[in-house]
């Protein structure tokens, strides 16, 4: 499994409320961060699109960090593609009627049974059901900042011991006039960081949609 898709589910797990340590964890804070509830609200209005990101891995024990390009495209319908690496390597794809995944460009292709784990986290995250502003209270400590003119930073860092083994923190950067998030770095327990730039959405065409969900 590649290391985007480990960082994905990570964000995606400590994100619901999947685990069953989730009872004892604390409750909800009272309120998120109004860019939050606003960007959470924004996605219910984007139609079928296509967003192109720059992912850069870096590790404490190498000397470079490690960038790749990657593109995703999300359906109104549910439907998505995400591939990622230059030759394009990993692949997931759900039509609504199967999900399939290539993990390396040398990989067979495998079909997702709707009763394995990998399917659920992939249908709801890359569908565009993402964790609920209720969700992330409950798992996170929220803190907000403007780094920048016309950006907000939140800082999401899990309250569970035992997940912040593995994720020491989440910052998301929002653009406050589209609410888009155009950035995302995760900065893992072993000190490993990676961070995603998002491109602006573009619209896509009903024949684009049938071509990249095609097998």
């Amino acid at each position: 499994m590649t290391t985007f898709i480990r960082t994905l589910s990570l964000f995606f797990l400590v994100g619901t409320s999947a685990y069953p340590q989730a009872a004892n964890l604390p409750k909800p804070d009272p309120a998120l961060p109004a860019i939050m509830n606003e960007w959470a609200e924004a996605q219910k209005s984007v139609g079928d699109m296509e967003v192109a990101f720059q992912q850069t891995r870096t590790i404490p024990a190498l000397k470079q960090p490690v960038t790749a390009p990657g593109k995703f495209w999300r359906f109104t319908d549910g439907a998505f593609r995400w591939e990622i690496g230059n030759p394009v390597a990993t692949i997931l794809v759900h039509d609504l009627n199967e999900f399939r995944v290539r993990e390396s460009a040398s990989a067979p292709w495998q079909v997702l049974e709707e009763d394995d784990a990998r399917y659920r986290m992939w249908a709801r995250f890359l569908s565009g059901r993402e964790a609920s502003p209720k969700d992330i209270s409950r798992h996170f400590v929220v803190k907000e900042a403007v780094d920048s003119p016309g950006i907000t930073t939140v800082t999401l860092r899990p309250k569970a011991p035992f997940i912040r083994r593995y994720l020491n923190q989440l910052d998301l950067q929002i653009s406050q006039a589209t609410k888009l998030l155009v950035q995302l770095r995760v900065v893992q327990g072993d000190g490993t960081t990676v961070l995603m730039r998002f491109a602006e959405p573009k619209s896509v065409s009903a024949e684009l949609k049938a071509k990249l969900l095609a097998r």
